[in-house]
Parts: C-alpha cells; sequence; structure tokens
C-alpha cells in the first residue's frame, strides 16, 4: 500500500506538469478560438437587433479578420477589409448603373475589373494587397445579388457594407480587449531572430573554414525579413510607439537588404580569391575578413543577440572603421612586388568590408532606434512618406501580377457564361465563389492545393451546415441556445486555422459554415435551395482550383521566361537609365520579392529555380553596382578621371547588352568595358581617408564584382570565351 502511495503521489507532479505543458502550448488557441466564437456571437446580435437582412454577412467578417491571433493583426486586416468592401460596392453601384439587365457587358466589365484588382492584390505587399482583394470580390458579392433587380442594388450595399463594418468592430473589440494579444512582442521577437542570424550568416559564409555554398541561408534570412515586415504593419494599427518609429524600420529594412547584398558579394569574391589570389594576397584578403569578424557576435543556435551587444557591435565598428585605411594601406604596400590584378583582389576585400560595415552599422543604428522609449525625430516629410507608399510594389512581380488577374478574369467569365447560358439559379453564387477564391488565394505560395483546401473546408462546412440547418435549427428557440449551437461548430473550424498545415481548411470550414447556413431576418427554411447554395460554391471554387492548376501554373518553360525577361527588364531600364532618387532601395526591393516569388514556388521539375535565383543575384549584384556607381558619378563629379563619364555610359551600355541580348559576345564585350573603367581608377599607393578618395575604391570594388559575376561560368546564358562550359 505504502509503494503504491508513493507511486500515486510521484505520478500526480508529472500530470501536474504535463497538463501543464499543454496549456502552455494550446492555451493561447483556447483563448483564441473563444473570442472568435464570442466575436462572432456579438456581430451575429447586434445584426439581429438592429434587423439587418444577413447577420451572416458580418458573422462571416468575424472570421475572416481573426484568422490571426495578434489583436494588431486582426485591426490591420480589418481595416483593409472594411475599406475594400467599401471600394468595392461602390464599384459594384457604377457597373449596375452602366449594365442594368445587360448580362454579357455585365459580365465582362465585372470580369475585368476582378482581374484588375486581383493584379493590384499580387502587385503590392502586406495587408494592402488584402484591400485590393475585398475590392474585387467586394464587388461582386453587392452586385450580383441585384443584378436583375437595379433598383435593390443601392439597399444591398448598405445592408452588405453595415454588416461587414459590424463584423470588423466585433472582431477589432474582442481582439483587442478580452485577453489581448498583442503583435509588439512577436515583431520585436521576430527582428531579433532575424539580426542574430543575419550576423550568424556573416560567420557561416564568411570564416575562412566556411564550406557554404547556394542561396539557402540568403533565402531565408529574405524571407524572415518579409516576415517581420508583415508583422510591423499590423503593429503599427496596435501600438503607437510601433508608428512613431516606423520610419526606423524602413531604415532597418534598407540596411538589411544592402547587408545581405554586401554578404553575397563578399561570399563570392571570397570564392574567386581562394581559387585565383596569390597566397600572400589570400592571406592579406582573409586577413581583413577576419578583422571584421573578430567584432561580429556569433550566438549558438540557443541564443538571440541581446540589445547590449548590438551596442558593443557598434562601438567596435567604429572601431574597426577607423583602423582599416591604415591596415588595408599597410597590406597593399607589402604587397607592392605583386601585379596590380593580386592587388585587386585585397583593395576589394577592404573596400567591400568599408561599406558593408558601413550598412551594418545603420543597421545597429536603427535596430537600436526601434527598440527606443520616447519619440524620435521624424526623419523624412510628409511628402515623401506618402510617396514611398507607391514605391512599396512589388515590380518584379509584373508578370506573375498580370498573370493572376487574367486568370481570374477568365474563371470569373467561364462560370459567368455557363450561368447566363443554362439560366441556373445558383449561379450567381458560384460567380461570388470563384471571385472570392480567384482573388483571395492568387497572393499564396502555392494557390492549386490553398484553394482545393477551401474546396475541402467548404464541402465539410456544408455537410455542418445541412445538419444544423434542419436538424438543429427548428429545436432552437432562443438567441442564447443559436449563438452557443453556432460558436460550438465555428470554434472547430477556428482550432484548425491556429495550425499552418490546416489553416486554409479550418477557414474554410468555418467561413462557409456561416456562410451557408446563411442566418437572416427571418429565417427561411428551403433544403432544395440550401443544396443548391451548395453545390454553386463548391463548382465556383472548383473552377477557380482548375484555372490555378491550368492556365499558366507557376512552373513551365513560358513563365520561366517571363521571370528572366522581367530580371534583365529590371537592368536594362531601371539600373541603367532610371531616375536615381531612391532607385537602389527600390530596386533591391523588386529582386527580393521576385527571390521570394520564385523561392515559395512549389517544386517542379519543368523549372530550374536555383538558375533563375542566381540569374536575380547576379542581377542583383550588377544592378546594385550600375546605380551605386552613377551615384557616386553624381557625387564625385570633376574629380574623377578625364573621360570618366564617357567610359561609364559604354560600361553602362555594354551591361544592359548582356542582360538584353545574354550571348557570349555581349558578356565579352562587357568584360572588356569593365576592365577599361577599372583601369581609369588606378590604384593609389596609398589609402586616404577622405570621401572622395574612399567613394573610388567603393566603385573599383564594385566594378570588381561586376567582373567575377561576369567570369561565373554558372551563368550559361553568358558564357564567355574566357569561361568555358
Amino acid at each position: 500500500m505504502t509503494l503504491q502511495a508513493d507511486a500515486g503521489s510521484a505520478a500526480l507532479p508529472r500530470w501536474r506538469e504535463e497538463l501543464k505543458t499543454y496549456w502552455n502550448d494550446d492555451g493561447p488557441r483556447f483563448r483564441h478560438i473563444a473570442k472568435v466564437a464570442l466575436a462572432m456571437s456579438l456581430a451575429m446580435g447586434v445584426c439581429m437587433r438592429l434587423e439587418l437582412r444577413t447577420p451572416a454577412t458580418a458573422m462571416v467578417s468575424c472570421i475572416i479578420v481573426m484568422m490571426h491571433q495578434q489583436s494588431g493583426m486582426v485591426i490591420a486586416r480589418g481595416f483593409y477589409r472594411g475599406l475594400g468592401m467599401v471600394c468595392g460596392s461602390f464599384a459594384g453601384l457604377v457597373l449596375i448603373a452602366l449594365f442594368p439587365q445587360q448580362p454579357w457587358p455585365f459580365l465582362i466589365a465585372l470580369a475585368v475589373w476582378i482581374g484588375v484588382c486581383v493584379f493590384g492584390a499580387s502587385y503590392y505587399r502586406n495587408f494592402q494587397s488584402y484591400g485590393f482583394v475585398l475590392t474585387g470580390y467586394g464587388t461582386a458579392i453587392t452586385a450580383i445579388p441585384a443584378w436583375s433587380n437595379p433598383y435593390g442594388v443601392y439597399d444591398n450595399v448598405v445592408f452588405t457594407v453595415s454588416e461587414v463594418v459590424i463584423g470588423v468592430v466585433c472582431a477589432s473589440v474582442v481582439s483587442a480587449v478580452i485577453f489581448p494579444r498583442s503583435v509588439t512582442p512577436a515583431l520585436y521577437a521576430a527582428s531579433r531572430k532575424n539580426f542574430t542570424d543575419l550576423l550568424n550568416a556573416m560567420h557561416a559564409m564568411l570564416d575562412r573554414t566556411a564550406t557554404l555554398t547556394g542561396f539557402d541561408t540568403f533565402l531565408s534570412l529574405i524571407r524572415e525579413r518579409v516576415e517581420v515586415e508583415s508583422l510591423r504593419s499590423g503593429a503599427v494599427f496596435e501600438d503607437p510607439a510601433i508608428r512613431l518609429h516606423n520610419h526606423v524600420y524602413l531604415d532597418l529594412d534598407r540596411g538589411f537588404l544592402d547587408t545581405v547584398a554586401w554578404i553575397h558579394a563578399l561570399h563570392q569574391l571570397k570564392l574567386s580569391v581562394a581559387a585565383e589570389a596569390d597566397p600572400r594576397a589570400l592571406a592579406a584578403a582573409y586577413d581583413l575578413i577576419d578583422a571584421l569578424l573578430a567584432v561580429v557576435p556569433n550566438e549558438a543556435d540557443a541564443q538571440l543577440v541581446t540589445l547590449e551587444a548590438v551596442e558593443t557591435l557598434m562601438r567596435d565598428l567604429d572601431a574597426f572603421e577607423d583602423a582599416l585605411p591604415t591596415r588595408l594601406g599597410k597590406l597593399l604596400q607589402a604587397l607592392a612586388d605583386l601585379s596590380a590584378h593580386q592587388r585587386q583582389f585585397v583593395s576589394t576585400t577592404g573596400a567591400a568590408l568599408f561599406f558593408s560595415m558601413a550598412d551594418l552599422r545603420l543597421m545597429c543604428r536603427s535596430y537600436i532606434d526601434a527598440r527606443t522609449i520616447g519619440r524620435l525625430p521624424w526623419s523624412q516629410s510628409v511628402l515623401q512618406a506618402i510617396g514611398r507608399i507607391g514605391r512599396t510594389r512589388a515590380t518584379a512581380n509584373r508578370t506573375a501580377a498580370t498573370i493572376a488577374g487574367a486568370r481570374a478574369a477568365v474563371a470569373v467569365l467561364a462560370v459567368g457564361a455557363a450561368w447566363i447560358a443554362s439560366g441556373w439559379v445558383g449561379g450567381a453564387t458560384a460567380i461570388v465563389a470563384v471571385a472570392i477564391t480567384s482573388a483571395l488565394f492568387a497572393l499564396a505560395p502555392n494557390p492549386t492545393v490553398a484553394s482545393w483546401q477551401i474546396f475541402g473546408g467548404c464541402l465539410g462546412g456544408w455537410l455542418a451546415g445541412f445538419a444544423f440547418n434542419f436538424f438543429v435549427l427548428p429545436r432552437i428557440e432562443t438567441f442564447e441556445l443559436l449563438a452557443a449551437s453556432m460558436a460550438i461548430v465555428v470554434m472547430i473550424g477556428s482550432y484548425l486555422n491556429t495550425f499552418p498545415k490546416t489553416a486554409i481548411l479550418g477557414l474554410g470550414f468555418s467561413l462557409y459554415f456561416c456562410f451557408i447556413v446563411g442566418i437572416t431576418n427571418p429565417t427561411v427554411y428551403n433544403p432544395s435551395a440550401y443544396l443548391d447554395t451548395g453545390f454553386a460554391l463548391l463548382g465556383g471554387i472548383a473552377v477557380a482550383a482548375v484555372a490555378f492548376s491550368v492556365l499558366v501554373p507557376r512552373a513551365g518553360d513560358w513563365i520561366s521566361a517571363r521571370y528572366m525577361k522581367q530580371i534583365r527588364g529590371l537592368i536594362v531600364h531601371d539600373a541603367r537609365n532610371g531616375d536615381l532618387a531612391d532607385l537602389l532601395y527600390t530596386f533591391e526591393l523588386s529582386l527580393r520579392d521576385f527571390i521570394l516569388q520564385i523561392a515559395s514556388a512549389p517544386v517542379d521539375a519543368r523549372v530550374n529555380r536555383d538558375r533563375l535565383i542566381g540569374w536575380a543575384f547576379a542581377a542583383l549584384e550588377i544592378g546594385r553596382s550600375m546605380i551605386q556607381i552613377r551615384l557616386d558619378t553624381a557625387q564625385l563629379g570633376a574629380t574623377l578621371p578625364e573621360g570618366w563619364a564617357a567610359e561609364q555610359d559604354a560600361w553602362l551600355a555594354a551591361l544592359a547588352s548582356v542582360f538584353s541580348n545574354t550571348t557570349p559576345e555581349a558578356a565579352q564585350n562587357a568584360l572588356i568595358a569593365t576592365r577599361r573603367a577599372l583601369d581609369m581608377l588606378p590604384l593609389g599607393d596609398n589609402i586616404a581617408t577622405d570621401t572622395a578618395t574612399l567613394k573610388r575604391y567603393r566603385m573599383r570594388a564594385l566594378l570588381h564584382f561586376t567582373e567575377l559575376t561576369l567570369r561565373d561560368d554558372s551563368l550559361a546564358l553568358w558564357q564567355t570565351k574566357e569561361t568555358p562550359a
């Protein structure tokens, strides 16, 4: 008995620890699904009290905006949902006014409008894109039901917008007031991890013993940074401090892009030095790199860099910067007997370290400022801030955005044509479903899989709704019982929505359960209409899924060629002739979005993803060099050698020709032009610390990086005679 008692007493603490661990893991999920159920019930109750027509619209809005668990993300999504619905409703009014009871003109105009909205959703980023999504299918929601009765469109708009606003407000209030889960800690944690991983990547890629190759490290860093930006866009709605520091995060993003680009360039240079440099030049280059790595923290996997470590790093970088010119000058003087080509490896390494360190220091300063309590001075004018909004588009994403818009328009037209030809009563619902699916999942990494998952969620919601609508609902007599009964079902879908693998399935289940049950004032008992609505929803979603699979899927030779053309266009037009105002940042941002788009696409044997990403990084190296040298030339002006302007124009034209023609001859000409430009900026005997000399060394370093990229034998389209396949 004593042994059994001891065993029982020992087992009790273990059970407590296991329950505590389980609650720590799943407790936030249970709180979240309870909040979703409460917000949905509140929205339904308010709509019923106000005698609005379809409380289900408000319930659906609650479920959609509460996809995220943090209150800031919910408010941000709700804001753009409300804004998109208002714009979509206005567009619906215009379409009904222009094409009353004219089926084909109305349908074509609606398809084109939805295609334009999907293009905008793919072209822009974060929650702004969600506003375009809502504008597109909001037009379908408000215009399609009233198409046959034009005089009823205004009432439909008023009811729909009112219900959406009620749903958004209820979701935002419940999320922000009841057990609020702030997005700001997640933002700080993600930013801290991203910064730590960036510092670790410097060691992993630049250490003399490092063996990492390829782009996986850089892709991982870029993905993390995009997640930080997404969190920031939600945090600005939640925390006044984040709004005040928003410009600091923009500077942090700029410093991150520049630092990643320099790390990649230094990594490529290190490989070239190891393969071609004289042992003394190799030792000197490694000496410079090791000196920088000695001051950069290298945290273990289980640790994250601290604010104190970042402040220390800033001070160490200042000291390293002061000592670098003298150190580089001594190394070059010791190598005076080597050829200029061998000394160039060392000077390029030094110049690259100097300017990469400047970007890293800017990133450290922004990282510290973002965590500084109190108001910081606003670093840009209101007009500059507004102007930046228009430059947050993904320029390199035009091809994908156009394809997404055209695909959505074709899918809507196909369903609409079937509706008009057959006279099917549920055809209007099918158009709404295909519009929602085409717009909502055009942004997904794998839209085909996502749309079929939402199809499965809709099917589950339809079956659950049938049981609820015709077996449970007739026995419910009070609002409290109705709300509790619906909440139980919605909580199942919301719980699935908290897991990444089942998020879309859970969303579809909850969303379409509320949509298809269709709580209305008054409630209608009509099994045949219910079944017809379910078939229409499933049919519309299926058409969108088939369109994602068949109409220019994200694989194949043609789409790869479009991507390559897009990359080349950034060099031929933007880097060579673009307006220099903020050009470097927007150019890097465009290529970053393109790289992410390729990296997130599903693996397919028909697409050489590594080759596309390799070309994107090559474009990043060469494009940055072209833009930065144009900037330095504009600043240095007359201090540059006579004839430099003509030599620079010839160099820019030669590089643009490489990307427009992609022939070995063009690459050979670009290589010759690059070497001529290097010859016009000779190395001095000593390294001076004045700005003009340092910028000259940066120009030489960028020219050398360009030469190394042009000689990269992995880029088959421009292989030169010196680098045979």
